[in-house]
């Protein structure tokens, strides 16, 4: 329901995040921000089996759940995606890999909903944490022009955003970064479950858009499998929990049905995706 509550307050809100967001994807790192991000724990690479590794990169893009949406007649609202504005807080290598993930997530949805100025804002913060992940190759100036050039083509710039996703898969698996990706994957899930659930929860008519979250069980499922690999790694615990959190999800609410879920079901669904983003964003 806080979800609901930042919908209903929005205008102001949006307005004064936009003009942060400006400069808040563009500002340098701080020297603070960087002792910070010297002096955390970098990830501790464990070794997937083969047959979670090809599970992993072969998990569809935010654009599955994005798209989906669009079908199902869900609007954009920009004040639930995660602000721009807080890319700079994000200064450890597992909060920077879970919210690339997110601001994926939030790139779909604006792309595939043709929004020109939000696209250009999450690339902008998707392209700072992948730089500052070391994601080489990707990201780079004449791949940004292509996503402005594409701005009015929605079609090409979904293709372009497609892409990168692929690319930046390639990248991890090519130099052993397996466990970055796995974030990277959380978070978006999490991201792309959380914006479904809220567009729910506001809709008049949710069935379609409840049918879209249903159909991400196979996803979770796949999910969990993987993260089950580092139960061992008290860091990850928190992400693991949270992913494994989201399970009532599909077995307590009858989703599938393709009926209209009562309001204070979807408001269950939406606080419960929310409180698990919240903790992947805060």
């Amino acid at each position: 329901m806080k979800a609901i509550t930042k919908i209903q307050s929005g205008i102001a809100f949006v307005a004064l995040t936009l003009i942060i967001a400006i400069s808040g994807c563009n500002s340098p790192t701080t020297n603070d921000q960087q002792a910070n991000t010297a002096a955390a724990d970098t990830i501790k690479e464990i070794t997937l089996s083969p047959e979670s590794q090809n599970v992993l990169f072969s998990l569809p893009t935010p654009f599955e759940v994005t798209t989906l949406l669009e079908k199902a007649k869900a609007g954009f609202i920009f004040d639930i995606t995660n602000s721009p504005a807080n890319v700079g807080k994000y200064t450890t290598e597992m909060s920077k890999s879970l919210n690339l993930g997110v601001y994926s997530a939030d790139l779909s949805y604006s792309a595939t909903y043709n929004r020109t100025d939000e696209t250009n804002k999450f690339m902008a913060c998707t392209n700072k944490l992948a730089d500052e992940l070391g994601i080489a190759g990707v990201y780079d100036q004449s791949l940004l022009d292509k996503v402005k050039k594409f701005n009015n083509n929605k079609d090409s710039l979904i293709s372009l955003i497609n892409k990168i996703f692929g690319q930046t898969n390639d990248f991890l698996s090519s130099n052993n970064r397996t466990q970055v990706a796995v974030l990277i994957a959380a978070g978006g899930f999490a991201e792309g479950i959380y914006l479904a659930a809220t567009l729910g929860e506001v809709a008049k008519d949710n069935s379609k858009i409840m049918a879209v979250i249903a159909g991400q069980i196979d996803n979770h499922m796949k999910l969990l499998t993987i993260l089950e690999a580092y139960q061992s790694d008290e860091k990850m615990r928190p992400v693991i929990e949270g992913i494994a959190k989201l399970k009532p999800i599909w077995g307590n609410y009858n989703i599938e049905s393709g009926k209209k879920i009562p309001q204070q079901q979807t408001a269950e669904i939406s606080d419960l995706t929310e409180s698990v983003r919240l903790a992947f964003v805060q």
